[in-house]
């Protein structure tokens, strides 16, 4: 074998280095085993770097234990640059590197870049309007509190959010608001009568409310440049522009509603798709700045009132279980936050090796099973310990119904009790009264807006009690406990 420095003696050596982590082994002859070993080194390492960045926005993609902690990409060409390295850590996280799901519109038109002709949506400050899947109507509501549909997607020749300039970022809004306006025009659509917020000019205490009402991301919130949310006067739809990704489409209602919604948001991903050309890989599917949302782009979650299994260790076990057959298993407002007051979110954890409706039917399977869980558990505490379940309740909504002051995350734990009360019959006279929608109304950002000025921590404590003792007695109910 020949040197494979000099490429001239016979290799009588391996020199074996390490260069960012990355272990580096060539053969060769003593001289350059001797000599050269160096300057071997300086070139590999100036050529993986040169490997390593993307030609078209520059992105460097990180090596070495850096890299596995799932880099934003700089664009959808980097896909195609990283190939090699992308595709084990593809596999590492789904679990497959072939996209399974639906196909991108592959239009020979240019996106659509015209000036504006079509007339926009209309802008709207944010207030506070009836949104629909707070109202606790849905299919197994007693279960679930409401289900929810994200779509990811980004628009090709564009650098991701996180590397474009506020140009690009400002023409990526104005594409994308222009073709959903189009799409909206017409009858019957349900983009028809949607609006229009421009987050950039939002105070915070807006922002946190469009957050705690589930439609805009702490990611939108946290951006700086051409941020605008597309909002159904219904608020089951909200189309982020200029998050993580270019778009991300979602709607969400009451109860357990996966394939109604399905079927809304994939209408308007197909339409949306005829008039902008989506980012997309006949390999890989619809291609995110995050590897982890590559392929379909499809996140659906549920969010679960579970107290009776919170409360027992079959209830941690299936929760557990759930969390090692690959879903999310998060807190009340998604990654990063707690479960609070037995409320939790479910979410697929794959989205690449599996289509939409796989991942569809699997989420609603799992949402059966525990909610067939949760009802046997509930039915199991009223038959052996009905006294501590009802103490528990009782004391919840004696609590509530005195108190001078009350803390978010009490409030959350509180509630939970009297909703469990009304949904297994022990407060009957509150079974008409929507009670679940008080875990939003009496958020810091609702009752600062109701207030129509910012609170301190300590005013919104006493604001949320006011709130909350008023909605319980406003139409003069009493309880009735059951002997």
């Amino acid at each position: 074998m020949l040197c494979d420095i000099c490429s001239e003696n016979q290799a009588s050596y391996v020199i074996s280095t390490i260069v960012d982590s990355k272990l580096i082994e060539l053969y060769a002859c003593e001289n350059c085993a001797t000599n050269k070993k160096s300057s071997f080194i300086q070139q590999e390492l100036k050529r993986d770097h040169q490997q390593l960045i993307c030609p078209y926005c520059l992105f460097e993609l990180p090596i070495g234990k850096n890299f596995y902690n799932l880099p934003l990409l700089g664009c959808p060409f980097c896909y195609d640059q990283f190939h090699k390295e992308l595709t084990p850590l593809l596999l590492r996280i789904h679990g497959s590197t072939k996209h399974c799901g639906k196909f991108s519109v592959k239009s020979d038109e240019q996106i659509l870049k015209h000036s504006i002709k079509i007339q926009p949506f209309s802008r709207s400050s944010v207030s506070i309007r009836e949104a629909q899947w707070m109202s606790g109507k849905g299919p197994n509501f007693d279960v679930v509190v409401s289900s929810r549909i994200r779509l990811a997607r980004n628009i090709s020749g564009y650098p991701f959010c996180n590397l474009a300039v506020q140009s690009e970022l400002y023409e990526i809004a104005e594409i994308v608001e222009q073709a959903l306006a189009d799409i909206a025009k017409q009858d019957y659509f349900p983009l028809k009568n949607a609006y229009v917020v421009d987050i950039d000019e939002l105070d915070d205490v807006d922002r946190a409310f469009l957050f705690e009402r589930h439609l805009i991301s702490q990611d939108l919130i946290k951006k700086r440049l051409s941020r605008r949310a597309v909002i159904d006067e219904k608020e089951i739809i909200s189309i982020m522009i200029n998050e993580e990704d270019h778009i991300r489409l979602q709607v969400i209602d009451s109860g357990l509603q996966i394939d109604k919604l399905w079927n809304i948001i994939n209408e308007i991903d197909d339409r949306l798709g005829d008039r902008v050309r989506y980012a997309f890989s006949d390999e890989w599917g619809f291609l995110t700045a995050c590897p982890s949302n590559v392929g379909t782009g499809l996140r659906v979650s549920i969010m679960l009132h579970l107290p009776a299994l919170s409360m027992t260790k079959e209830g941690e076990r299936i929760l557990s279980s759930v969390a090692n057959m690959g879903f999310a298993v998060r807190g009340i407002y998604g990654e990063g936050t707690k479960n609070t007051g037995a409320f939790y979110q479910i979410s697929n954890d794959t989205t690449l090796g599996q289509s939409e409706q796989e991942i569809i039917d699997q989420i609603q399977s799992v949402a059966m099973q525990i909610i067939t869980y949760e009802r046997e558990e509930r039915q199991k505490l009223l038959e052996k310990d009905r006294m501590k379940l009802e103490d528990a309740i009782f004391r919840a909504y004696g609590i509530l119904n005195h108190a001078k002051s009350v803390s978010s995350d009490e409030s959350l734990e509180l509630l939970s009790w009297i909703i469990l009360g009304i949904n297994i019959g022990l407060i009957p006279d509150l079974s008409h009264v929507n009670v679940g929608s008080l875990l939003v109304l009496t958020r810091s950002a609702h009752l600062q807006k109701m207030e129509g000025e910012e609170l301190d921590l300590s005013t919104q404590n006493i604001s949320r009690a006011k709130i909350i003792k008023t909605f319980l007695s406003a139409k003069n109910q009493t309880i009735v406990q059951s002997n």
